[in-house]
């Protein structure tokens, strides 16, 4: 049985930015990295614990590279991040994690009009 690639059509990236600093405000260093996201020009939603963006792979890994340099270059020492990623294809539309469902205000930067 020959099983055909998927190609995903959408991604979504959450990401946690913990930066450790010798002195200073962690939460000031924090507003730096969301800064890059909100630069990046993709749909995105800032979370208490996460910030959730959505768009190309490549893209959203960029994004998070250049927001964990944002915290170095303003006082981290060192930069823990943790990433998820969601992939979806053609043929998720009717699975639980699919934005286009149920759209309210906390999930409508992710909606799509077809």
């Amino acid at each position: 049985m020959q099983q055909t690639e998927q190609k995903a059509t959408e991604v979504f990236m959450a990401f946690q930015i913990i930066p450790r600093l010798r002195t200073g405000n962690n939460f000031e260093v924090v507003d730096r990295a969301i800064d890059v996201v909100k630069r990046a020009n993709v749909p995105f939603q800032v979370g208490a614990m996460e910030t959730t963006m959505k768009g190309e792979l490549d893209q959203l890994l960029a994004i998070v590279k250049e927001a964990q340099q944002a915290c170095l270059d303003h006082g981290a020492v060192e930069v823990i991040t943790n990433i998820k990623i969601h992939m979806t294809t053609p043929e998720a539309h009717d699975t639980f994690c699919t934005y286009n469902r149920g759209v309210t205000p906390a999930n409508s930067m992710f909606a799509t009009s077809d």
